[in-house]
């Protein structure tokens, strides 16, 4: 169990189960988060990613997700930091905090680890995939992390469904069988006597 002190009086608890957790959630958030969303209303307490969230995260995708002389849809042209912002606004605030704090232990992590002197986002490419390697064999904490970041990319990039269509996707099943939307519908009641 590793304690970090983040400010005067506030401090974390990580340890091995709180990123698995955290792996778990994110993952399953990728299945959950587009059936819950209502895209006609912006949730009233959205989620605004930092400067250095925001840069972290494209820096990873840069590397994870290498579209370039691929059949795959351009990483320029899909939105996966918006959408990684997008699955932030939907997440419970102290799963939220969690998953900023491993962002930030990622980012600044690699001014020791490595000894590379500098923050993840200004490493060249092989540095950054170097250092994304280290992290995955690392401790449970630093694969735990590295996971999240790795299922938030993910999640991201696969989002927009023109993506999917370079590996099949067709799109949403129900749109092209005509099935109607039933939204929050509850399930029937049985009848008790």
């Amino acid at each position: 169990m590793i304690q970090c002190r983040v400010g005067p009086g506030v401090q974390y608890k990580f340890s091995r189960r709180t990123f698995t957790k955290l792996s778990v959630l994110t993952g399953a958030s990728a299945l959950v988060l587009p059936a819950c969303s209502d895209d006609a209303s912006d949730p009233s307490d959205k989620v605004t990613l930092t400067a250095d969230e925001r840069e972290l995260l494209e820096r990873f995708a840069e590397v994870y997700v290498p579209t370039e002389g691929t059949s795959l849809k351009p990483l320029s042209e899909v939105p996966v930091v918006d959408n990684i912002e997008h699955a932030f606004s939907l997440m419970d605030s102290e799963i939220l905090e969690q998953v900023r704090i491993g962002l930030k232990l990622f980012n600044y992590g690699s001014i020791l680890i490595g000894l590379h002197l500098a923050r993840f986002v200004h490493l060249s490419v092989e540095q950054r995939i170097g250092y994304i390697r280290r992290w995955e064999e690392g401790i449970e904490i630093q694969r735990g992390i590295s996971t999240v970041i790795k299922k938030l990319m993910c999640y991201g990039y696969w989002q927009d469904i023109e993506a999917g269509r370079a590996i099949g996707y067709q799109g949403p099943v129900s749109e092209a069988a005509g099935i109607s939307s039933l939204g929050n519908t509850p399930m029937p009641q049985v009848a008790t006597e």
